[in-house]
């Protein structure tokens, strides 16, 4: 069994399913992949991935709507295909155990994932990170 991760943007609104009377939500999520070519200029390319993920989606479902940035771990199936001209093509599907919502991009406003990030994460009382006693190297 191969177990993929990505992280990546929804490229639609998630939609809740049912096959054989058991639901399961449907997104594409959108991986940017970076590398250089002959000059050394830097390329990116868009791998898609659909993902299947069993279940109604929990508390975030609301939340998994196109720009959303989400983290997919779960079972990759790699298939091979011939499109309508007969050239070979793969689809990348990942049967996701788990999804977790990253952040949202909001039309016409900045990434927040940072912000929502920092907010959650408490700040230290003092400089230290190791808390108030300068004598103690120790971080526990």
């Amino acid at each position: 069994m191969l177990v993929a991760e990505v992280i990546g943007n929804l490229g639609s609104d998630a939609l809740i399913k049912d096959f054989s009377g058991r639901k399961y939500v449907s997104m594409s999520v959108a991986h940017s992949v970076f590398s250089k070519d002959q000059n050394g200029n830097r390329q990116e390319s868009t791998v898609w991935v659909s993902v299947l993920w069993y279940g109604e989606g929990g508390g975030i479902f609301p939340y998994l709507k196109k720009g959303s940035k989400v983290f997919v771990r779960g079972r990759e199936n790699v298939k091979l295909y011939q499109d309508r001209q007969g050239n070979p093509q793969f689809a990348i599907n990942i049967d996701a155990t788990e999804v977790i919502l990253c952040g949202s991009k909001a039309e016409g406003s900045q990434d927040h994932s940072t912000s929502q990030q920092a907010a959650q994460s408490p700040a230290p009382a003092s400089g230290n990170p190791f808390g108030d006693n300068p004598n103690d190297d120790l971080p526990f």
